[in-house]
């Protein structure tokens, strides 16, 4: 099945480069570092684009929902043997360009356990997963780089593969209860900090993204 769902992914991709897939994580923090957690795939925009011409749309170019299940159901066995992890909810309408799961976390190490599960469509833990640290009323993320891998077809001077870059996009959403009196967040992706300084959003593409090393650090009252 993953090898299905990557070569969907790849002939889409070299289709249509501009109109991809956003990958999303949205994680909310209640002031004891509880709270809920969203892990969304949404290529809307690409199959508003493929569907919006006369021509009937080649079926091997637009995902579908059997595409996800059985990434999705392995989430979800994962999660439920996560302890401090409740209310699992898992969404699949990839027919129409959504999938999602989230769930309630107890606690940051809850969170940490599942967060290793949040991938693109890999049937295994996450290596070297971003994690975060609670102490008191103070919360650091810590995402570990992850080097860009060279390929055959770029030793050998194949075809550029950056169009996946642009296929790939990412959005990570941080939100406190608390008002966060102090923070320090790098500000080396395209970052927007507002709610009165208690959301924080990084975007940019998943590639480039994993490939900086980050540490966050935020002081609640």
């Amino acid at each position: 099945m993953k090898k299905k769902i990557f070569k969907t992914v790849f002939v889409a991709a070299l289709t249509l480069m501009l109109f991809g897939c956003v990958i999303k994580q949205e994680i909310y923090f209640n002031k004891d570092f509880s709270g809920r957690y969203k892990y969304t795939f949404d290529f809307t925009e690409y199959i508003s684009y493929m569907g919006g011409g006369e021509e009937e749309t080649d079926d091997s170019l637009m995902m579908k929902n059997e595409d996800f299940e059985e990434y999705l159901s392995y989430v979800k066995k994962e999660l439920k043997n996560i302890s401090g992890i409740s209310d699992i909810k898992i969404f699949n309408d990839a027919d129409n360009g959504t999938v999602y799961f989230s769930y309630n976390f107890a606690n940051v190490d809850a969170l940490n356990a599942a967060m290793k599960f949040s991938s693109l469509m890999a049937l295994e833990p996450v290596e070297n997963a971003p994690y975060f640290n609670a102490k008191k009323k103070s919360l650091t993320y810590i995402r570990h780089a992850t080097p860009k891998e060279e390929t055959e077809e770029s030793e050998e001077g194949g075809e550029d593969t950056d169009y996946m870059n642009d296929f790939f996009r990412w959005e990570f959403v941080l939100e406190f209860e608390a008002d966060v009196k102090k923070f320090d967040v790098q500000k080396d992706t395209m970052l927007t900090i507002s709610n009165n300084n208690k959301t924080f959003v990084e975007n940019g593409n998943i590639f480039n993204v994993a490939e900086k090393e980050s540490k966050w650090v935020f002081k609640t009252k």
